[in-house]
């Protein structure tokens, strides 16, 4: 199908747009590291600061996606689909609906966005796995500390936990 000059605009817009994308999720994925880092170091600053970074950029690629969107319902249009169909499509649906060398160009852009996010997601995560092992360490210490009923956690050099004597580490809250 023949395009015009202002659809061969929107696909370049529409590539551009998706570039943004995979810049953001490069981003996004480099303050998931460093919150990785921050968590492996025990450092809650650090932590903090990569994830109010880590939701700026969720904010921006947010706003990206619902810029992609909106381009791909005026792209869609132009090639004779209905706009509700447009916005439920992804980049890549699209391109295989335009098809030639306007597509293959969303396509491959859509793909490297695509393979990002599946790194982004993996990463992500593992970041989840880390902070629920903290949380359940925190929740054995805290147990240990405050029950006096049973014999006290305790952790060996190796950093094994041990079943010590029966005191309670905190008598003040017990």
């Amino acid at each position: 199908m023949s395009t015009t000059i202002a659809q061969d605009r929107r696909v370049s817009t529409l590539v551009d747009l998706l570039s943004d994308l995979c810049a953001g999720q490069r981003e996004l994925l480099a303050a998931i590291e460093a919150k990785i880092d921050a968590m492996r170091r025990g450092n809650p600053e650090a932590i903090r600061d990569a994830s109010l970074r880590e939701q700026a950029i969720v904010a921006r690629l947010t706003e990206r996606e619902n810029l992609r969107r909106q381009l791909a319902v005026n792209i869609a249009r132009g090639y004779g689909m209905g706009a509700d169909a447009a916005r439920r499509m992804s980049a890549g649906q699209l391109a295989e609906r335009i098809g030639g060398g306007e597509g293959g160009r969303i396509a491959r852009a859509a793909e490297e966005l695509k393979g990002l996010i599946a790194q982004v997601s993996s990463r992500n995560h593992v970041a989840e796995l880390i902070a629920q092992n903290v949380l359940r360490h925190v929740k054995l210490a805290f147990a240990a500390m405050t029950e006096g009923a049973r014999a006290a956690l305790g952790y060996s050099l190796s950093g094994e936990t041990y079943v010590g004597g029966c005191e309670r580490i905190l008598d003040a809250v017990g």
